[in-house]
């Protein structure tokens, strides 16, 4: 059975009864539409559980039969727009394959997908095609009649749509055909519409008939997501962290706010309580945990990535607010987190070889032959693929099913102790962010002091660094899903987290110079017991020893820095 997935990049739009006979395609700038319509008569069942966890979190699964798309289509979003991903029927059409249900695994919980709509389209399809006659985009004029299978409420409404056939066609050409093809439409009184998705509507979300929150919000952008460097030089080139400044306040960057303009932010919340603070954070990394577990299974680029970075966010709440919980609940479900980071961490490591070797190379200006760099990038995109697939694995077992419904429990009923509830949100913001800085300051301390004494070789001074940089990303973390809930902890710690965050970056380019180091060291002994050439290995290799030694002894002068601003910053 083969998965099809693509970007979806469509316009909708509403229309007077009549327009469809009155529009004159033949004056479209650039771009010609095809004479003839061709009708489809389409049936969509879309399914979701009894507690609609598909459509909280924007996803939607529907069967579909006439058209040209047949098939069990699961549509997400992205940044970059909406993506679907499809799968054939099989012989018994009605029969959900199991890849469906094993890609959808985690966002269920287990529960059953029964049907929630029914929608019957007839279609009228014509094709856009562009001057030297390729076909761009699809036009298609729907008449649609839908059956609410939950409480049989029918509904019918006409719309329009234009759907590129390629979505990943530059921006400027995408308007360019958006633009042509509207002039037609808005000529007759059709406008833009304001209908989400034709499942929204057959649910009656876009009527108030629907029952209060049970209708997907397919069309509406999804939940921020963690987001953290690539793992790759990912120093941004204008603001490159070397760790060192003109003095304990660092000018403030570009976008960063404080006092009563910061204070006035939208959605920022000054009041509430200590408890509310940690159910709304550990619910967001649950629900982002979730939706990364998919994105996993789909293969999208950076998912691994994410996931990881998500499950080390929440074992970071989980760490920093221990004070706040009772029993053994969260030391239990910190260390399930901790083996599923370790599961993503092979295939992380793979990515980010793979994203680097082609600048290394780049780097020693041709003494790397062109034939045995082109033998190793391939070598390591190979052994990513391979990582990704024992990814899969994992995500797919019964434990790890486990472990998101377990996460998704802890979050909706953390075991708060009675203090928490007699604290103020800031009050909790402040302990969580304060916790995670003092850790910085003790892992650093504890590497200076090994200096001090003689006590640090290369192997000991890469593992010190790892260990702040761990640290330092705590406080990221921590910081980074308090602002996404809109809680703020006091200024002076905002201006701690900051300081911190800002040599992260400087820190990163050891761990990845290490990771390539490794991976350049293995493929070497690889290449020696098979005989093969090895001076292209060899050369790289020496140079990632050169760039990881220079990283590491700056390194401690970058957390020198960093230990004295943060004394200052918590003094």
């Amino acid at each position: 059975m083969t998965a099809v997935a693509h970007r979806e990049v469509e316009r909708k739009y509403e229309v007077p009864e009549g327009a469809e006979d009155r529009v004159d395609w033949s004056a479209l700038p650039g771009y010609t539409v095809s004479a003839e319509p061709v009708e489809h008569r389409m049936e969509a069942v879309y399914y979701d559980t009894e507690d609609m966890s598909l459509g909280r979190r924007l996803v939607a699964l529907r069967r579909r039969r006439g058209g040209a798309d047949d098939g069990w289509h699961v549509k997400f979003h992205e940044p970059a727009g909406r993506q679907e991903w499809q799968v054939p029927l099989l012989r018994t059409p009605d029969r959900m394959p199991a890849a469906v249900r094993n890609l959808l695994a985690g966002l269920t919980g287990g529960q059953q997908l029964r049907p929630i709509a029914t929608l019957r389209t007839v279609r009228r399809v014509r094709t856009v095609s562009d001057a030297g006659g390729t076909e761009v985009a699809e036009f298609a004029a729907d008449v649609v009649e839908a059956v609410d299978e939950r409480t049989g409420t029918a509904r019918s409404w006409s719309e329009w749509e234009v759907e590129l056939l390629d979505g990943t066609v530059p921006e400027e050409q995408q308007r360019e055909i958006f633009d042509a093809v509207e002039s037609a439409i808005f000529a007759v009184g059709g406008r833009p519409s304001s209908s989400r998705a034709k499942i929204a509507r057959a649910l009656g979300a876009e009527d108030g008939a629907g029952p209060a929150g049970s209708a997907p919000r397919t069309g509406a952008d999804g939940p921020a997501a963690p987001q953290e460097e690539p793992g790759q030089e990912a120093e941004k080139k204008s603001g490159t962290k070397s760790g060192k400044r003109s003095g304990p306040k660092a000018e403030k960057k570009p976008g960063r706010k404080s006092g009563p303009q910061a204070a006035k932010k939208p959605g920022r919340k000054a009041k509430g309580t200590g408890p509310e603070v940690l159910r709304t954070v550990l619910d967001e990394l649950a629900e982002q945990l979730v939706l990364w577990d998919l994105k996993v299974r789909l293969d999208v680029p950076d998912a691994v990535h994410q996931m990881r970075v998500t499950s080390r966010s929440l074992r970071s709440v989980l760490r920093v607010a221990s004070p706040f919980f009772v029993g053994d609940a969260a030391d239990e479900l910190d260390a399930r987190l901790r083996e599923l980071a370790r599961a993503l961490s092979s295939a992380r490591d793979a990515e980010v070889t793979a994203q680097l070797l082609a600048g290394r190379v780049a780097e020693l200006d041709g003494r790397v032959d062109p034939a045995a760099a082109e033998v190793l990038q391939r070598t390591a995109e190979d052994q990513a693929r391979r990582a990704a697939g024992t990814v899969h694995k994992h995500v797919a077992s019964e434990g790890h099913l486990q472990l998101l419904a377990d996460v998704r429990a802890f979050a909706a009923t953390p075991p708060l102790a009675d203090e928490c509830a007699e604290l103020s949100a800031r009050e909790v913001s402040d302990a969580l962010v304060l916790r995670a800085l003092r850790k910085v300051v003790r892992v650093a301390e504890r590497g200076a002091a090994a200096e001090e004494v003689g006590e640090t070789g290369g192997e000991q001074r890469l593992e010190h660094l790892h260990d702040v940089r761990k640290a330092v990303k705590r406080v990221r973390y921590v910081a980074a899903v308090l602002d996404r809930a809109g809680f703020r902890p006091g200024k002076s710690l905002r201006r701690a987290a900051q300081d911190a965050e800002d040599y992260q970056d400087a820190l990163g380019l050891v761990m990845d110079a290490s990771v390539v180091e490794g991976w350049l060291a293995a493929t070497a002994t690889a290449l020696a017991r098979s005989g093969e050439d090895r001076y292209a290995v060899g050369a790289l290799h020496g140079a990632e020893m050169v760039r990881l030694r220079t990283g590491t002894e700056g390194g401690v002068d970058v957390v020198g820095v960093l230990l004295s601003q943060l004394r200052e910053d918590l003094a």
